[in-house]
């Protein structure tokens, strides 16, 4: 599939949206024509009406054939026309004889009404001016009446050369946009693009430098932050790299020694040095380097949780009796204090199983003797009464074979951490006034 640059897209997009606009734009002007010569129709009835009452004897300009007048005198107060005997030119009686007729048209435009459609179904238009005031409460005026023939006229006369003009004058504009907007848009797209090369280049090498170059992108907007992202996700790549290697040269360390030990003992019991009653030192570090490889797996198998399945909703309670049961010899020696509510977690039954396992695990290596565990409002804690865990050790107490002064395998709280937070929950440590407590909670 071909690809398009962005900033191609970018002026196909501002293009097409701004010819849209355009031609829109000049619908609407269009549309608004009829407004514009009613506006132009009320112009000219102002300007006929005008020239009735200032120079009555310009017969040649108020007798247009679709032009008329009605001079009447009016009651202003009470809306009342004082004499039936309307004074109406006689253009407009051409096209009108009923009486009744003019007199609507009067009150029309005394309401200031403009358009006035006849029991005929001819629309006229109107336009009122007050040429005369008699008494306080008498006025003469003057009704200018125009046949909607003559609206038809000035459409034809100038809709040709008006909307050619409009549209040309609007299309016009539209171009200038496109083509300075085009313009800028390109410049501006173009610096974008150049950003997003810069990164994306930077982003390609990462691999071949061993993620050890650091990712920088100028700027204060979107792009900016994507880079500092990427910048994150580099040093945490790089931090898990140190970690794997670390956690490679303690594999190393762990796994040789045991294996040195069952191959000298076998060797010794080969060459008649020693009995095979010394078989039992070789079955104590097969026990040991099969707790470490379980141990490894069990880690790792963290990784593949199915998070496909729903999690399930486990009664914590249960876990801890469950766990409880299989201490219990380990845990005979300690005062226990237990108080469990009903809170429920959220994960796998089995994971929890392991979970609590590993902490109580820790807490009989390091309990005096005490152990409190409460679950209160899907909280769970588990105290111990040890000596308080140094504060620097506490900042990687969770890391991959991190070992306290009494430690076994130093992937039990990494095994912790990991699983509550692919379930959503989090893991703490703190010294207290007497001993050590970790927690669970969302």
């Amino acid at each position: 599939m071909k690809t398009i640059k962005l900033s191609t897209q970018l002026l196909i997009l501002f293009t097409t949206v701004t010819i849209l606009s355009a031609v829109v734009f000049g619908l609407v002007t269009y549309r608004n024509y009829e407004s514009i010569y009613l506006g132009v129709a009320k112009s000219e009835l102002e300007t006929y009406v005008d020239m009735i009452d200032t120079a009555p004897d310009v017969v040649d300009y108020y007798n247009q054939p679709f032009l008329g007048h009605i001079k009447v005198k009016i009651y202003d107060d009470i809306e009342e026309i004082f004499d039936d005997r309307l004074e109406i030119s006689e253009n407009l009686l051409e096209f009108e004889t009923e009486n009744a007729v003019f007199f609507d048209m009067v009150f029309e435009a005394y309401r200031e009404g403009f358009e006035f459609v006849s029991k005929n179904e001819i629309t006229y238009y109107l336009y009122l001016k007050k040429t005369k005031e008699i008494t306080p409460s008498l006025s003469e005026y003057i009704v200018g009446v125009m046949h909607e023939k003559r609206v038809a006229e000035l459409k034809r006369s100038t809709a040709q050369s008006d909307v050619l003009l409009s549209f040309i004058g609007t299309f016009t504009a539209f171009a200038v946009i496109i083509v300075a907007g085009n313009i800028i848009l390109a410049l501006w797209s173009r610096e974008m693009t150049k950003r997003i090369r810069h990164l994306s280049t930077q982003v390609s090498t990462l691999g071949e430098s061993g993620f050890q170059k650091e990712i920088s992108v100028s700027g204060a907007d979107e792009i900016t932050e994507l880079g500092d992202r990427v910048e994150l996700m580099r040093i945490e790549i790089q931090q898990n790299e140190k970690t794997k290697q670390e956690m490679f040269q303690n594999l190393s360390h762990d796994f040789k020694t045991p294996i040195a030990v069952i191959k000298s003992y076998a060797e010794a019991i080969e060459d008649g040095i020693t009995g095979v009653e010394d078989a039992k030192v070789i079955i104590e570090q097969s026990a040991k380097l099969e707790q470490k490889v379980m141990r490894l797996l069990e880690y790792n198998k963290l990784e593949y949780i199915d998070f496909t399945k729903p999690f399930e909703k486990v009664k914590m309670n249960s876990v801890i009796s469950k766990v409880l049961e299989d201490y219990k010899i380990l845990l005979s020696k300690f005062k226990l204090v237990i108080k469990l509510d009903d809170s429920v977690f959220y994960g796998f039954k089995e994971n929890y199983i392991t979970v609590v396992s590993n902490i109580l695990d820790n807490a009989t290596r390091y309990a005096k003797s005490k152990i409190v565990i409460t679950l209160k409002n899907e909280k769970l804690t588990i105290f111990n009464d040890g000596i308080p865990i140094d504060e620097k050790y506490i900042e990687n107490l969770f890391k991959p074979y991190e070992k306290g002064t009494k430690g076994q395998f130093g992937l039990g709280m990494s095994i912790v951490q990991k699983t509550v937070n692919r379930f959503g929950y989090r893991l703490s440590v703190q010294n207290i006034d007497d001993g050590v407590m970790f927690t669970i909670e969302s």
